[in-house]
C-alpha cells in the first residue's frame, strides 16, 4: 500500500464528504485493518469509541455508543465500509480505500476538468501565469526566455473566433505576438522556419505541440 497516495486521496476526495466523527471512525478502522494488511477486522465500538475523537463531544466527552453506530451506518451508506456481520465481540467490517469507492475520485476529477474548461486564461492575472508556467517560461513560438514581467498571452485563433480557454492561448514574447498579427499559428510557425528563427526540428516540435494544444492535451497545472 502506498501511504502517501492513500492520505492524498483521503484528504482531497474522501474527507470533504465525511463529518468529524465519520473521519475518526474511518481512520480507526483503517489503522486496525488495511494498514496492517488485514482485509477485514472485528471491532467492538462500545469500547473503541472511547479511544477516538475524544474532545469532539459535549464537554470533551467521547462520542456516545449510539452516535458510533449511527456513523457506522452512514459510512456504509457512503460506500466507505461494508459491515459484514455482527458478533458478540463486535462488528466484522471491511474498509474500502478511497480509490475503491465507486465514482469518488472520478467524480472529483470530472469537476476539476469542468472547472478548467470554464476558466478565463486571458483576463484573470493568476490564470495567465499558469500559461507561463505551462510553457516552461519560454515563448511558445520562438523558445525565447520569458519571465513574469515580459510575457504576453497570445490567442492562437484570433478573436472574435477564438476564446479565452487554455486550448486557444499561449504565453509568448511581445515580439512574436506583434509579428504573428492575425495570421494563423501554423502559418506563423512556417514563416519563423523560413526566416531562420526556428530549426527544422524546432519547427516540427512546435507544430506537434500546437496540435496537442488544440486537442486539449496541454493542460495548465492547477494548484
Amino acid at each position: 500500500m502506498n501511504l502517501e497516495e492513500f492520505f492524498i486521496q483521503f484528504q482531497d476526495f474522501l474527507s470533504p464528504k465525511l463529518d468529524t466523527y465519520e473521519q475518526a471512525i474511518y481512520l480507526y478502522i483503517f489503522r486496525h485493518s488495511r494498514l496492517i494488511d488485514l482485509s477485514e477486522v472485528t471491532i467492538g465500538f462500545k469500547s473503541a469509541r472511547t479511544r477516538m475523537a475524544c474532545g469532539t463531544g459535549e464537554k470533551g466527552k467521547p462520542m456516545s455508543e449510539n452516535t458510533a453506530y449511527l456513523k457506522l451506518t452512514s459510512l456504509e451508506q457512503k460506500g466507505c465500509i461494508s459491515i459484514i456481520k455482527t458478533t458478540h465481540t463486535g462488528r466484522l467490517i471491511k474498509l474500502h480505500l478511497p480509490h475503491e469507492i465507486d465514482n469518488l475520485i472520478i467524480e472529483e476529477e470530472e469537476k476539476i476538468q469542468l472547472s478548467l474548461e470554464e476558466m478565463d486564461f486571458f483576463n484573470v492575472p493568476e490564470n495567465r501565469l499558469l500559461l507561463l508556467q505551462r510553457e516552461g517560461y519560454k515563448c511558445f513560438y520562438t523558445f525565447q526566455d520569458l519571465d513574469e514581467s515580459n510575457f504576453v498571452v497570445e490567442h492562437v485563433v484570433s478573436r472574435p473566433n477564438g476564446g479565452n480557454g487554455y486550448k486557444n492561448l499561449v504565453a509568448a514574447s511581445r515580439e512574436a505576438n506583434n509579428k504573428k498579427g492575425n495570421s494563423s499559428a501554423e502559418n506563423f510557425l512556417r514563416r519563423l522556419f523560413r526566416e531562420g528563427f526556428l530549426s527544422e526540428s524546432e519547427f516540427q516540435n512546435r507544430i506537434e505541440m500546437l496540435a496537442k494544444l488544440k486537442a486539449g492535451e496541454l493542460k495548465p497545472i492547477l494548484e
